[in-house]
């Protein structure tokens, strides 16, 4: 029951997601003032405050869901069926959404969003001989600071991602009875649950914090390398999540084999394990408690 509702109520989550941000792109101008910007479609656009809520809710819970999914796949070693294509096809979505929240959280212009877009940039930028280089493709210093994001955010990660997934979710909008009333549901939930209040850039608070997804590696980018804490670290546990299939079976003429040991397979999804539990573990510590 559960694998057949989480990806469901994602969909549905999404749907609403990009209703609400089709509301917002054209009112959003990514230089100049973005916060006060961001004041005004709230505060003098008719529904701003509503399409605003909605769309900040949906896109939390629409990547939430994603992830359970994943973990559901990972709990029950559903990666052993797939081929390693298969499953990228899923992995790589997933922390392309995590990037497209991201995004989004630069783009609110306020206090948070300018720090986390400046951390963003300089780990970037700390990145031997291709830092600097590879970081003006993602984000500029300036006057040009949100224009960037604002691009990734509304066009090209959206794009990106119903592309990549468009095979595996197709089944999923056969079910109408759940996947409408999960998008009645969230509608409602969106609307109900209170939105964090932005933060104005020249407020002057003791702490700031990144988006809760963030939290952990926020909290490890005060004792190690920003690039070890923000980008190795990072790259490592996403590429022993990109391998697990390797730990499925082939079938060949002379018979079913399996790719890696028993023992290879058991230390990657312990290891994958671990290493999430630890970093949920992390970023609840840090919420709890603050940096």
């Amino acid at each position: 029951m559960i694998s057949h509702l989480l990806p469901r109520f994602g969909m549905s989550a999404l749907l609403i997601c990009f209703a609400s941000g089709i509301a917002l792109v054209f009112q959003y101008q990514p230089a100049g003032n973005v916060f006060q910007n961001m004041e005004e479609i709230t505060t003098l656009i008719p529904f701003g405050w509503l399409f605003r809520k909605v769309h900040y809710a949906s896109g939390q819970l629409f990547v939430i869901f994603m992830l359970f999914h994943t973990v559901d796949h990972f709990l029950r070693k559903r990666y052993r069926n797939y081929s390693l294509k298969t499953w990228a096809l899923l992995v790589i979505p997933l922390g392309l959404c995590f990037f497209e929240l991201f995004t989004g959280f630069i783009l609110k212009g306020d206090k948070e969003g300018i720090f986390a877009g400046q951390i963003f940039m300089n780990i970037l930028r700390d990145v031997p001989l291709v830092g600097l280089p590879f970081s003006r493709l993602l984000i500029v210093p300036g006057n040009d600071f949100f224009l960037l994001p604002y691009i990734y955010h509304c066009l090209f990660l959206p794009a990106l991602i119903l592309y990549l997934i468009r095979q595996h979710i197709r089944p999923w909008f056969e079910d109408r009875k759940t996947f409408l009333g999960g998008v009645l549901f969230f509608l409602v939930y969106s609307i109900i649950v209170p939105q964090p209040m932005d933060i104005p850039p020249e407020a002057d608070v003791r702490t700031i914090q990144s988006p809760w997804f963030f939290l952990g590696i926020q909290t490890l980018l005060k004792t190690l390398n920003p690039v070890l804490a923000g980008i190795i670290l990072p790259g490592i546990f996403f590429l022993c999540l990109l391998f697990l299939p390797l730990c499925g079976k082939i079938s060949q003429s002379n018979g079913v084999i399996q790719r890696l040991s028993g023992k290879g397979c058991r230390v990657l999804h312990y290891f994958v394990m671990t290493a999430f539990f630890l970093y949920a573990l992390l970023c609840l510590k840090t919420a709890i408690q603050g940096i």
